[in-house]
């Protein structure tokens, strides 16, 4: 299929949206990638993926086609691989109206943002997934009143991230807030007697432990770990812990076997 891509990173956000809302400006502005960016509706037919940077870690964002009556039905099953799903409004635009068609063209195929888990309790198979509305075209000073009144008409609380793809205000912001709600942290492999690897981290869930960091970083580890020495938030510099002992963003691990 011309959908299936490869997994990368620390984690997948897939923009979703309407025609026209900015979603290829933005991974062009976020990544490497180089999708077709056009004002002519439908430009982008394939999902296009790009790298994004998150200080030293790389997050997949894909572009996707615009949501239609007349989408490949694999759309919907890269849309449910999503850690984050982004739904992209222009501010300029309809965004009230634009964020209720996208919200509805994924209920549509069972896809829903985990707020709305309660509505959905009696149904089956709903994909329930975390969702950030990317607010594009929030051009200046003057545009963040719309941002505001967006917000103020919309019926729920959304999460959301105003920015321009066009002059990169917010861009940085965004990051970090995905980097949030991914819900992950980064790991420092240190070897005994030897300084921590600080240019590649391992990327972990929140709350995971120094057995999960072993099998990470070598499954044949996990089996034979004894104990593991940390440096950072969660214990004092160089601290035995056990396996069990849970894991901080930033934190410099030591197996020992």
């Amino acid at each position: 299929s011309a959908f299936h891509l490869d997994r990368e990173g620390a984690g997948r956000l897939v923009l979703v949206g309407p025609p026209n809302v900015g979603k290829s400006s933005l991974v062009a502005a976020l990544t490497h990638a180089r999708p077709e960016v056009s004002e002519a509706p439908f430009t982008t037919w394939t999902p296009m993926p790009g790298m994004m940077a998150v200080e030293d870690i790389q997050i997949q964002l894909v572009d996707t086609p615009p949501l239609a009556e007349h989408v490949e039905p694999e759309l919907y099953d890269l849309i449910r691989s999503a850690d984050l799903i982004v739904p992209v409004v222009d501010v300029q635009g309809s965004p009230v109206e634009q964020l209720e068609y996208t919200v509805a063209s994924l209920a549509e195929r069972r896809i829903a943002p985990v707020q709305h888990r309660e509505r959905y309790a009696a149904e089956a198979r709903m994909w329930l997934r975390p969702f950030l509305v990317l607010v594009n075209k929030d051009d200046d000073d003057v545009l963040d009143e719309d941002v505001t009144l967006f917000v103020e008409l919309l019926e729920e609380a959304w999460s959301l991230c105003p920015v321009s793809a066009v002059i990169g205000r917010g861009l940085d912001r965004f990051r970090r807030t995905a980097f949030e709600r991914l819900e992950i942290m980064r790991i420092y492999a240190k070897p005994p007697n030897k300084p921590p690897d600080t240019t590649q981290p391992f990327v972990l869930h929140q709350g995971d432990t120094v057995e999960g960091f072993a099998a990470k970083v070598h499954g044949d580890l996990a089996a034979g770990l004894k104990s593991a020495r940390v440096w950072g938030s969660g214990a004092f510099d160089g601290q035995m812990v056990g396996r069990e002992h849970r894991l901080a963003d930033g934190d410099v691990v030591e197996l020992h076997v």
